[in-house]
């Protein structure tokens, strides 16, 4: 399953993805990418890692993993 998600004042978003048994999840920056200013090429991890880990551990995070992947 997955759904939109759109943080509507930073201007940006993307597609959060559960697995089956919903014991992974997925997050993967598609409106508008925030960017570390200094490395523009990487995307700014922390600041989606701070937007989604709180809603997230309500529903039952026990830890997370942040990967950049290169396209």
């Amino acid at each position: 399953m997955a759904l939109n998600v759109h943080h509507p004042e930073a201007g940006t978003g993307g597609m959060l993805m559960f697995s089956p048994g919903r014991t992974d999840v997925s997050f993967t920056p598609t409106m508008d990418r925030r960017r570390i200013p200094a490395a523009p090429e990487f995307t700014d991890l922390a600041w989606y890692l701070h937007a989604l880990v709180p809603a997230l551990v309500t529903a039952g995070l026990d830890g997370y993993e942040a990967t950049e992947v290169r396209h």
